[in-house]
């Protein structure tokens, strides 16, 4: 993987992004700045207030209020971040044949 710095991208560097594995102008965890945003408004949603960068400047109790104008605009599902609980698999009972 080859990575250029380009001066006049604020610190960022030219590389593969994590996200959407597009080459482009990436920031300092790899991520372009589409998927910079789907992170940013999936920690809002998982209420990971202080990983995300929207919510570093609104005050503590107006937390779920950016969280529900970030759900009605977006959506309730996340973006980026896989699930942690995934869908669960049914599974037909097995039947097992006894000696007759």
């Amino acid at each position: 993987m080859a990575i250029r710095y380009d001066a006049d991208d604020q610190g960022g560097y030219e590389a593969e992004c994590r996200g959407c594995d597009v080459f482009t102008s990436v920031d300092d965890v790899c991520l372009c700045a589409d998927c910079a945003a789907k992170l940013d408004r999936d920690m809002i949603r998982q209420r990971a207030w202080e990983y995300s960068m929207t919510a570093f400047g609104v005050p503590a109790e107006r937390y779920e209020e950016l969280r529900e104008a970030t759900i009605s605009k977006y959506g309730a599902d996340l973006e980026l971040i896989a699930p942690e609980n995934p869908r669960p698999t049914t599974r037909r009972a097995r039947r097992r044949r006894g000696r007759r």
